[in-house]
């Protein structure tokens, strides 16, 4: 009841709800295990309430040649997933400050925090299972804590004296600086931008530096990034990209992993990766931690047609010899689709999948029938059939 009262007195305060933010859906599935033997219907439903009840920008700008300028937001929501399951209630009050500047003719002041250490260098190869891509920051080894940021003319600056970290009493300090430069043409087509950061503390010392390019003519297209860190240590990434039609090239190299795909104790990390278009095959050869464990793989897609899509693909790893061969096919029609997919390990393993779905033979409603085995050698799989309403 509490909640319930402190909703409508939102309502009531407000006098204008948007109700864009309410889906939901039922699904109902039957499903047979050849392996366990399970078999039967699991039924689901899902109701998600995200409205914003209030929403609102704030700003303040000063006049004349020198003014101070801030720009914030509110958002009052009320969500339903926090309403069931939340001891306390579901409204969630969110603020934010986005900016807070004195500013002045080519320059400006920003009050809010210093600039990070820049970061320029990421992998277009090495993802994991979200599609994050490796790379190694510099924030995490050059810190910025409490302080501001300056502008003039392009450049960029960061200072960081914070007060709990600094006490001349007690002989403690904790000193970083940033600079970022504008974008220079320091040639006909290319283009360059620098980066630098540095922290000095009573145990510690450690900088960043960096850089980044594009060039571009009729005929080719690059770019190119690098992060140099020192932090008792060496520690450096590059990344790089160049496109001569109809081939593409992405290089990745670190003296040490990331958190991302490789752990921190694995070293020089090189990867990269070629794809290329011809006629109706897209092809895309991938070499991962080729100074470690060469891990090179192969995928070829073919459009047979319109409706049709074909692909292969497979792998080889040099360090233990493991490898795989697989291959998919995409059937689009007027109603439905068909998938199908396998791959082969070396291990012995055989994994299949089958599907088939149509969003438009029922109005409103997803109809699928699947099989999956992750290893037809040695199980019968599993069948289901789905069928989910939504609105």
């Amino acid at each position: 009841m509490k909640k319930i009262s402190a909703v409508l007195l939102v309502f009531v305060l407000v006098g204008s709800v948007a109700f864009a933010g309410f889906t939901g859906s039922a699904t109902t599935t039957f499903g047979v295990n050849l392996d366990d033997g399970s078999y039967g219907f699991k039924n689901a439903k899902a109701i998600d309430i995200d409205v914003v009840l209030h929403e609102q920008v704030a700003g303040a700008k000063g006049e004349g040649e020198i003014y101070a300028e801030i720009n914030a937001s509110l958002a009052i929501t009320f969500d339903s997933t926090a309403f069931i399951s939340a001891a306390d209630n579901a409204l969630d009050i969110t603020t934010k400050i986005s900016s807070a500047k004195i500013i002045g003719k080519d320059w400006y002041v920003g009050i809010l925090a210093a600039l990070a250490a820049p970061d320029f260098a990421k992998s277009a190869v090495d993802f994991d299972a979200n599609d994050n891509p490796e790379n190694i920051a510099p924030k995490t080894f050059v810190p910025a804590n409490e302080g501001i940021e300056i502008g003039f003319k392009g450049y960029k600056f960061g200072l960081s004296i914070d007060k709990d970290l600094n006490n001349f009493k007690t002989g403690i300090y904790n000193m970083f600086v940033s600079a970022l430069t504008k974008e220079y043409e320091v040639a006909d087509g290319l283009k360059m931008t620098f980066g630098a950061a540095g922290l000095l503390t009573e145990t510690n010392k450690a900088a960043s530096a960096n850089a980044k390019g594009s060039f571009a003519t009729d005929e080719v297209t690059a770019s190119f990034a690098a992060d140099v860190i020192y932090d008792g240590g060496i520690i450096a990434e590059a990344a790089a990209k160049v496109a001569v039609d109809p081939v593409t090239v992405d290089v990745y190299y670190a003296t040490q992993g990331g958190t991302v795909v490789y752990a921190n104790t694995v070293t020089n990390v090189l990867s990269a990766q070629a794809a290329f278009a011809v006629d109706k095959f897209d092809v895309t050869v991938t070499g991962l931690d080729l100074i470690n464990t060469t891990d090179l793989g192969v995928d070829v897609n073919f459009t047979a047609s319109d409706e049709i899509l074909v692909g292969v693909n497979g792998g080889y790893v040099l360090q233990g010899g493991a490898w795989y061969v697989g291959g998919d096919v995409k059937y689009t029609a007027e109603k439905y689709t068909v998938t199908a997919d396998a791959k082969y390990k070396s291990a012995g393993t055989l994994a299949v999948n089958a599907k088939v779905e149509s969003k438009k033979i029922v109005d409103k409603a997803t109809l699928s029938l699947g099989y999956a085995n992750t290893d037809i050698l040695t199980k019968l799989g599993a069948i289901t059939a789905t069928a989910k309403i939504a609105f």
